[in-house]
């Protein structure tokens, strides 16, 4: 596999917080630890520091160089905060960022290809997997019983035959 992104997303600003110019965050993994101050982190508007940053309920909340009003949060709405690509931070065994699966080929379980990982959907219960398949566009939970493995040096992920299917019009 070729080497990963420059910027990978750590953070999507959500809307702004109050009138001073900070930012509610929903974090991409890793927590509120993720962004520290003094980190340099790419938006929508180039190049800030983080010159805040705390937990405020399921948001975190973050203050960034340059962003000293409502508005100037605002214009942030709906763009992500991005790390460096080299400052990743390490993932258990089993665990994968979304840049890492997108662009895998899809495998049946008798080693088929049935197909391309396109997108990664997060979702609050798991993620889900969206694959083009000669069929169209499928979408496949990220769960065990769906995904049966991922080799990473194979470029490949193979999910269970059934998943597959067509859908049973029930009525």
């Amino acid at each position: 596999m070729s080497a990963g992104p420059q910027w990978v997303r750590a953070a999507r600003v959500v809307k702004p917080h109050g009138l001073s110019g900070e930012v509610c965050l929903e974090m991409l993994g890793g927590g509120p630890g993720r962004l520290t101050p003094g980190s340099r982190v790419r938006s929508s508007q180039g190049l800030v520091e983080v010159e805040g940053i705390r937990q405020a309920g399921q948001f975190v909340l973050g203050r960034l160089s340059g962003v000293d009003d409502r508005e100037g949060a605002a214009a942030l709405c709906g763009g992500y905060l991005e790390v460096a690509g080299d400052q990743v931070r390490p993932l258990a065994e089993g665990e994968y960022f979304h840049f890492q699966l997108v662009g895998l080929e899809v495998r049946d379980q008798s080693g088929r290809a049935r197909g391309e990982l396109i997108e990664v959907e997060t979702y609050p219960a798991n993620d889900v997997y969206v694959l083009r398949t000669p069929q169209g566009e499928l979408r496949v939970p990220a769960v065990r019983q769906a995904v049966l493995a991922i080799d990473l040096a194979a470029g490949a992920m193979t999910v269970a035959s059934g998943f597959f299917e067509e859908a049973v019009d029930a009525l």
